[in-house]
């Protein structure tokens, strides 16, 4: 069994990955169940995770697990074999098993804060397609913005856009909303493509020039941004942010 796993480690860290699963089959069979073919298991299973058979890793790695279950290396290989296929939760799992095992495992710490974030972005994804009208994504957009969560707003206001399929004021608003959220998290090219947008559906839109102004302010481009600036006061006059926004930009342009 050792010579063979000795010439499947050699194969493996050749890169030889298709022998090294042969020589590593050759020593499972010897003796498949007993706690020896554990750490072969592991191997194998390495193997075809560079090979990208992310099933037969899993399966290995399961095989792993049934003949040394206290030990680290069949957790954490199956983790990654379920994270690979996409099967978030089950990787979770086996993540949060190998750091029952080895705690304080920083490789594990940090594989495991990767799949807790992937979760939550797929969780939160499937929320905002639970929405059936753009009201109701709107109004969870909203609730999401004002707890400071803006990325998580700015899809619920996408959804909103994709819900309402007519060009009405109430899309620009949705427009002008994700744009808000962008505002926050300083992407003002996606701030200006939504301004754009909402401009478009209604062209009297007054936050749309002023968060288009803003945007245009934070890339520097000052005339553009004073244009907006203006137009937003030129259509409600004493809104809050354009006269001073105005100023900023004459203040730049004279400089």
């Amino acid at each position: 069994m050792e010579e063979y796993k000795a010439k499947g480690n050699d194969a493996f860290k050749a890169k030889r990955y298709k022998e090294a699963i042969d020589w590593y089959s050759k020593a499972i069979a010897m003796d498949p169940n007993s706690e020896a073919s554990g750490a072969i298991y592991s191997n194998r299973a390495g193997s075809w995770q560079n090979l990208n058979n992310y099933e037969k890793a899993a399966e290995d790695s399961e095989h792993c697990i049934r003949v040394r279950p206290d030990w680290l290396k069949g957790h954490f290989r199956k983790a990654v074999a379920m994270e690979s296929m996409g099967k978030y939760d089950d990787a979770q799992k086996a993540f949060q098993e190998a750091l029952r095992l080895s705690p304080g495992n920083e490789e594990v710490i940090e594989k495991l804060q990767t799949i807790n974030s992937k979760l939550r972005e797929r969780n939160e994804k499937a929320k905002t397609s639970a929405c059936k009208t753009p009201e109701e994504a709107k109004v969870l957009g909203n609730s999401l913005f004002k707890a400071g969560k803006y990325e998580q707003a700015a899809e619920f206001y996408g959804r909103a856009i994709e819900l309402q399929k007519e060009p009405v004021k109430e899309k620009a608003v949705y427009y002008t909303n994700r744009a808000a959220c962008h505002q926050q998290t300083h992407m003002y090219t996606l701030m200006i493509d939504d301004c754009n947008a909402a401009i478009g559906i209604d062209p009297n839109n007054v936050k749309a020039y002023l968060r288009r102004g803003i945007a245009y302010e934070g890339m520097e481009k000052w005339k553009l941004a004073l244009e907006d600036y203006t137009k937003a006061q030129s259509l409600s006059p004493g809104v809050g942010g354009a006269s001073q926004g105005i100023l900023r930009c004459q203040r730049a342009l004279r400089n």
